[in-house]
């Protein structure tokens, strides 16, 4: 994990992607659906930002930790410290997609 003064929780994307390999995960990639034809991380849930920003009561369950991730951790950030905020167990993955090469295709 890495530690920012935001009181929120942040892992590095190059991080994460030892971790999906180590165990089960449930990664949420906010991105819109035409930008998961350039990239996407297999059995990662696609919800866009906004569907899931309006609809997380009905989506997401308190108890169960989320892995948010976008294309550079920018959106990722912004829908962590809201889901956070909502008293939801969400981590933002830094960097986003474009750091993990084994999923980017540049």
């Amino acid at each position: 994990m890495i530690e920012y003064n935001d009181n929120l929780q942040h892992i590095h994307a190059l991080d994460l992607l030892k971790l999906i390999g180590e165990r089960s995960l449930i990664i949420i990639d906010i991105r819109e659906p035409h930008e998961l034809e350039e990239s996407s991380i297999p059995n990662a849930k696609n919800i866009p930002m906004n569907t899931l920003l309006n609809n997380v009561n009905s989506i997401l369950d308190r108890n169960t930790l989320y892995y948010i991730l976008c294309h550079t951790g920018q959106r990722s950030y912004h829908v962590t410290k809201e889901l956070m905020g909502q008293g939801y167990n969400a981590t933002n993955v830094v960097g986003g997609i474009a750091l993990m090469p084994e999923y980017y295709h540049y």
